[in-house]
């Protein structure tokens, strides 16, 4: 038995004629096929067979007893369990009007007798083909239909998930679309998407926002102005921006962190409010500011501390001698200061150095020149790129601002107003020594200074070693 045979064998089809040597020449030919054949002499028989069970295909007379094969037509096409069967016309009627009229009502072939064996084989094989055809077709579809109904509830899935996502995120999430013009330049973007708190942000809702010009002349000042090129920077070259931004306008001053990436012809952006976190960074900024401040500044003086001149004189050294320039070092203590306290008194004594202090620190110009108090009523003056010559004319001026400011002094035993005996020495540093060389040499020259009657200035060169 081939294989066309078995699959004949699931095919039924309906003889439905008055003469039974049709329908017996009709069965054998089909049956001999293999199909499975049965028949009716009538289109009340016929209707009743074609309830009980469906034939896969009628051969329908015309003519017929009590119902004609035209009423038994229309009966099974309007019906929804029947009018997919397929009906073809065997009649000896053989009028352009009854061909028509077999067409008109449904039916998908017209045989008329006397027929043809193999005419009737070749039409009942070509209408059971296109009705598997079409059986086939509608499995896919089927199967179509429901693969598309699966994809688009996960798609439904993940719209909701991700609508559920955007809308409890805390940022601000936005998708734009560039606008380009007609030389194809990106001049401005459009709101594709954006969750509820980007539109809130931006005074919207999420459907007002949607299809809006971000960049448009009469928004001036709104949230993201004058990151126009930002954008279009990530557009064009897909980088990823990544900026804190502070939006100051005369009702909103915030700080917002920015991430924009590429996103087809446009970007997708999140944005989140930092106010409260660059508020506590700057306040902790300006903190350690203070705090350094005070690590390093004298409370009496106002001008570097002991501390700061130890860390500055190490940092000068190596760069001066990583350079090969000289470096200079003043050092100057008020005359007689002992004796200026034990006659005005401690705080009149506080009063002085403080102007003494402030009167050195205006006489240092250079902004990397610096003063400090060294100890006491002991100062120090660093003169990084100084040598020799320069740091002696920077110590006369000192020497005379200090006694411009002609502070009284009557207890001194060398005027009667204020004075500062001051020592120098300059150095061109080297790895193998530390700046305590150029320390005492400082100090030795303070101390010929004091020893030569005080309220002078003496330079001493550092010994070699």
């Amino acid at each position: 038995m081939n294989i066309t045979y078995q699959d004949n064998l699931h095919k039924n089809i309906l003889i439905v004629d008055d003469l039974p040597e049709n329908v017996l020449i009709l069965s054998s030919l089909l049956k001999d096929k293999g199909y499975r054949v049965s028949s009716a002499t009538d289109g009340k028989m016929a209707l009743s067979m074609i309830k009980a069970e469906c034939p896969d295909l009628i051969l329908l007379d015309i003519m017929l007893p009590v119902l004609d094969g035209y009423q038994v037509c229309r009966t099974l096409k309007s019906q929804p369990e029947t009018c997919h069967i397929p009906i073809i016309f065997l009649s000896g009627l053989d009028s352009e009007f009854d061909k028509v009229e077999a067409f008109k009502i449904g039916g998908v072939d017209y045989i008329t007798k006397p027929f043809f064996l193999e005419e009737v084989i070749f039409r009942v094989q070509t209408q059971l083909e296109i009705v598997n055809q079409q059986h086939k077709f509608r499995q896919v579809l089927n199967q179509k239909i429901i693969e598309r109904e699966m994809a688009e509830r996960e798609l439904n899935k993940s719209r909701a998930l991700l609508t559920g996502v955007l809308n409890s995120s805390l940022d601000g999430v936005a998708a734009f679309e560039a606008v380009r013009d007609s030389q194809n330049q990106i001049v401005d973007f459009k709101w594709l998407i954006a969750n509820p708190v980007a539109a809130m942000t931006v005074g919207e809702t999420t459907q007002t926002l949607k299809g809006k010009r971000l960049f448009v002349a009469s928004s001036s000042g709104h949230l993201f102005d004058g990151l126009l090129d930002l954008f279009i920077q990530v557009v064009e070259t897909c980088t990823v921006l990544e900026k804190e931004y502070y939006y100051n306008s005369d009702s909103l001053k915030l700080w917002f962190h920015i991430v924009a990436v590429k996103l087809g012809d446009g970007i997708a952006m999140t944005f989140r409010d930092i106010s409260d976190r660059k508020q506590i960074e700057i306040t902790l900024k300006r903190a350690n500011l203070r705090l350094t401040y005070q690590a390093n500044i004298d409370s009496l003086t106002q001008i570097a501390n002991r501390r700061r001149f130890d860390e500055y004189i190490t940092q000068e050294w190596s760069r001066c001698a990583r350079e090969r320039e000289y470096l200079s070092l003043i050092l100057c203590d008020v005359d007689y200061f002992k004796a200026y306290n034990d006659t005005y008194g401690h705080q009149a004594g506080d009063n002085c150095l403080y102007e003494v202090a402030q009167g050195i620190d205006r006489a240092v110009k250079r902004p990397a020149d610096l003063a400090f108090r060294y100890g006491g009523e002991e100062f120090a003056i660093i003169l990084p790129y100084t040598e020799g010559q320069g740091a002696i004319r920077v110590a006369e001026g000192i020497h005379q601002q200090i006694k411009d400011l002609q502070i009284p002094h009557t207890a001194s035993k060398i005027g009667n107003i204020v004075s500062i005996s001051l020592g120098v020495s300059s150095i061109i540093p080297d790895t193998r020594s530390s700046p305590h060389t150029l320390i005492s040499a400082a100090d030795a020259a303070l101390y010929d200074s004091k020893l030569k009657g005080r309220n002078r200035v003496i330079y001493k060169s550092v010994e070699a070693h």
